[in-house]
């Protein structure tokens, strides 16, 4: 369990829905959502690169306190009045020691 003063550090919920698959029609469908608490910063400006040769330019950065399993396809929901609302997930991974928290967390760049 995570030391209750470092919750004041994780003042936004966010919400995932992982992906399930492609309807006939091939239009992701998404299982339940799940909500955290985590740390939501604007404009990190990271740039990510895919496999492929294409980068993007993150706008979003998220601190979830847990290690969690999160796809790049799963549909990400930031606090009201992020703009956009769902941005598409660039980049997830484990860190550590993020927060000053001795405990793993999930990086997720948006």
């Amino acid at each position: 369990m995570m030391d209750v003063s470092l919750l004041e550090l994780l003042p936004d919920t966010i919400t995932i829905e992982p992906f399930s698959a492609n309807s006939t029609t091939q239009a992701p469908t998404y299982g339940a959502a799940v909500t955290y608490r985590a740390q939501v910063t604007s404009e990190w400006g990271k740039t990510i690169t895919e496999r492929s040769g294409r980068t993007f330019q993150s706008t979003v950065r998220i601190i979830i306190p847990d290690r969690v399993h999160i796809d790049p396809r799963d549909r990400l929901t930031l606090p009201t009045g992020w703009v956009p609302n769902q941005p598409p997930i660039l980049s997830v991974s484990p860190v550590g020691g993020v927060l000053s928290m001795a405990t793993d967390s999930t990086e997720i760049l948006a």
